[in-house]
């Protein structure tokens, strides 16, 4: 059991930026030395990284944005790199972007892609785009990156060129998925579309549907028609490309309208009860967590025995268990709603009972030893943002996910059984 702990502990320490010191010669990079775009218009910035002779089985990039003149819509992972890390966040308002990802196989040892960062350019103006030295690069729980390497390449947003009202406007929607931002459970597309204004009428369509936010619309729509019927090869983030050609020649301004699907269901969860054999009046641990490469988790839900699921955050503690036996089940939701489930068994027996167990054993002293060590954890992760003086609302979603809320002991969880 010490094992776990111990490994779940050092999952915190790699992937919460902050917490390592930097110590190697991997580097992380832009796959352009400069980004230029319209107002309106999505791209995309892909980081690299190079080991420079290391094994990488683990990175964080933390990237710094111009919230004024861009915002990041999604990200995703886009080489071998092909786990997500907990606690990966966008923040729009302090410009930041933290996202983690490891790998199962092989170490990474040559240069590639990580992740791809897909923004919106919402004003005009110049601006960068950069690496914090809170990003982490390692290797078999070693830090391995060279902060003195970290990249930073400008960003410039130009003006949208005024549309001519001669030319019509297409305005796309889609019945299957109609909110961009949100997340769906299917690879089934339906869309349709309208023309607005212009003095001549659209001749043809072309459309083109695909995972490039700058990608073209160059297939012609069936005459007449003005909606289409799509399936995705692969989850993701997808764009329908749509542009229209004029009967006076003129065409109109591509629209890009973006299809979120998530069809898989998160990774196996990782459950553990801390005892299987507990005497009554003795509290229950439990911990669980597991990732979701497309979408991410949303949330936890448990229920005991025949009781209805309800939304906990790991650890949970159970109080005041009288003797019998408990199933304990717990399902992990992604944004898209599909759900991965576990389950393990407690037997609680009457006080007084002789239970095996080792001389010196208390059934929450490894519970305790973990939150003492990420209490302290979180104390320099907290000291290190304030002394840089930034100021980002971060997500902890590390600390919930790996049994180890720095707060638990003050939020005594219960359930009803």
């Amino acid at each position: 059991m010490k094992y776990l702990f111990s490994g779940l502990l050092m999952m915190v320490l790699v992937l919460v930026p902050g917490v390592m010191h930097a110590a190697g010669e991997a580097t992380f990079g832009f796959d352009e030395s400069a980004y230029t775009a319209s107002r309106g218009e999505l791209f995309d910035v892909v980081v690299t990284v190079d080991p420079h002779g290391e094994y990488l089985d683990t990175i964080r990039a933390v990237v710094f944005f111009d919230p004024d003149i861009v915002q990041a819509q999604s990200v995703r992972l886009v080489g071998s790199f092909d786990r997500s890390a907990p606690g990966n966040y966008r923040d729009n308002k302090s410009g930041t972007v933290s996202w983690g990802a490891f790998t199962l196989d092989t170490p990474i040892s040559s240069q590639e892609s990580v992740i791809a960062i897909t923004f919106l350019a919402i004003d005009s103006g110049n601006g960068s785009i950069s690496f914090s030295s809170e990003s982490r690069a390692i290797s078999g729980g070693d830090e391995r990156i060279k902060l003195s390497a970290l990249s930073e390449v400008s960003i410039t947003v130009e003006k949208t060129v005024e549309v001519d009202s001669r030319v019509a406007t297409l305005i796309a929607e889609s019945a299957s998925h109609p909110n961009e931002s949100a997340w769906y459970a299917s690879r089934d597309v339906d869309v349709s579309w309208v023309s607005v204004g212009g003095e001549s009428a659209v001749l043809v369509y072309f459309y083109g549907f695909d995972q490039d936010p700058q990608g073209s619309a160059t297939t012609i729509v069936e005459q007449d028609a003005t909606s289409l019927s799509l399936s995705a090869e692969n989850d993701g983030v997808y764009y329908l490309h749509l542009k229209g050609l004029q009967e006076d020649g003129q065409e109109t301004e591509q629209v890009n309208l973006s299809i979120r699907m998530d069809t898989q269901n998160p990774n196996p969860i990782a459950l553990t009860a801390q005892e299987t054999k507990l005497l009554e009046g003795e509290s229950a641990w439990f911990t669980f967590a597991t990732t979701d490469e497309t979408s991410g988790i949303a949330e936890y839900q448990i229920a005991i025995n025949e009781s209805a699921f309800q939304t906990q955050s790991s650890p949970l503690e159970m109080e005041d268990l009288p003797p019998g036996t408990y199933f304990f089940r717990v399902s992990a939701l992604d944004r898209a709603g599909n759900t991965t489930y576990g389950s393990t068994s407690v037997r609680v027996y009457p006080e007084g009972t002789i239970l095996d167990r080792p001389e010196g054993h208390e059934t929450n002293s490894e519970i305790a030893s973990i939150i003492a060590k990420t209490r302290e954890s979180a104390q320099n992760l907290e000291n290190n943002f304030r002394e840089g003086g930034l100021v980002i609302p971060i997500v902890l979603g590390v600390f919930l996910i790996f049994a180890i809320l720095f707060l638990v002991q003050s939020r005594r969880k219960k359930i009803t059984r």
